[in-house]
């Protein structure tokens, strides 16, 4: 069946999804979000309405699957209404800001039989995909080291002046909590943690640490994590807004990536800024043990918000979910976030117990 879309939501994250259906040339029928003036341009340039209410935006016969692009506190009530509708559904990271109500629709999506993907579009980076290709050569891993360092600009929040998107608001809200739903845990590890499903697996168990600035704010402005592997190895996490502007492979102040080390060799990965892909591609080294070679890939330059869409839209088009994301990509990684939130508030380390 032919794509037709709704798209909730057109906040500052929409743009890079409007483009890939831009370029993919898929019809958005309707265009639902509170405030009109952020729909208005992609309504003009699609020729689609808009509708204040998202219900209705869902409820709309020419429209087989729904995008969600709302706030993270919203994703659970859009995506269950657009699944009880029987629409597919692609909605941005994270899923929820429960493990269990992203769970419940990753179940839901099952038991209806429709497509369900969370946008993890990182996945979709051509160096991702081949770190992930040539990772059974690494043999048992020892040891993973994963780290999202994303710069303020140069503020210093960890001792200097909170910017104010991190302190509460008027109304007792901090804004960044209200957008995503936490700290740099939320906004900046949840990729880190769905790569570490993607590339190495699920971790058995987690020990966390977060900083905050009691009397400041109450939001992780850095969070570390030790993940214990299948087998013995061991996985080492950090998210961190931090004031070094000029680190990174970029050096733009974005130091993103992962080593990873197993018996037979290593890869090591590191990312562009995550909204200004256009520059420069993702770098990929490979060492083999047992030849001693150090391998340099390259990659041509690609937005993934773009490839991942244009995935999930092939997959919606043919009715199928596929192999390479399934529903409960998710709920995966926001259980991870969970356990290494709550492993830090009760201070000791927690098993990991996976529903699915």
């Amino acid at each position: 069946m032919p794509n037709s879309l709704a798209v909730i939501g057109a906040g500052g994250i929409s743009r890079f999804h409007f483009l890939a259906f831009e370029q993919t040339h898929t019809p958005v029928r309707v265009v639902s979000d509170i405030d009109e003036a952020k729909a208005r341009p992609y309504v003009d340039k699609f020729g689609a309405v808009w509708e204040r209410d998202y219900r209705a935006a869902v409820a709309r016969r020419d429209v087989n699957a729904v995008i969600v692009l709302t706030p993270s506190s919203l994703h659970y009530e859009v995506c269950k209404a657009a699944l009880d509708a029987g629409k597919h559904v692609v909605c941005e990271k994270t899923l929820t800001l429960s493990p269990q109500q992203s769970l419940e629709l990753g179940r839901l999506a099952e038991k209806k039989g429709l497509v369900f993907f969370t946008s993890y579009m990182k996945r979709f980076f051509p160096a991702v995909q081949k770190a992930k290709e040539l990772m059974p050569r690494l043999g048992h891993i020892m040891s993973v080291y994963c780290r999202t360092y994303q710069g303020l600009g140069g503020a210093n929040a960890h001792t200097g002046e909170v910017p104010a998107g991190f302190r509460p608001g008027p109304d007792g809200v901090i804004p960044i909590v209200r957008l995503a739903g936490g700290g740099v845990l939320i906004c900046g590890g949840s990729h880190i943690c769905d790569l570490l499903l993607f590339l190495v697996g699920k971790p058995e168990r987690v020990q966390g640490r977060m900083f905050t600035r009691p009397g400041i704010t109450d939001i992780d402005l850095m969070t570390h994590a030790m993940f214990d592997l299948p087998g013995g190895g061991v996985a080492h996490f950090e998210a961190n807004w931090h004031p070094l502007r000029r680190i990174g492979y970029e050096k733009r102040g974005w130091d993103e990536g992962f080593e990873i080390s197993g018996v037979n060799g290593r890869i090591i990965l590191k990312t562009p800024v995550w909204d200004q892909p256009e520059h420069n591609a993702p770098v990929l080294e490979y060492y083999d043990n047992e030849t001693g070679a150090w391998t340099s890939f390259t990659f041509d330059v690609v937005n993934p918000f773009v490839e991942a869409e244009k995935h999930f839209l092939a997959q919606i088009e043919k009715g199928e979910q596929g192999t390479r994301q399934d529903r409960f990509t998710g709920y995966r990684a926001d259980l991870l976030l969970e356990m290494i939130k709550q492993s830090a508030q009760k201070d000791r380390t927690l098993k990991i117990e996976w529903e699915a």
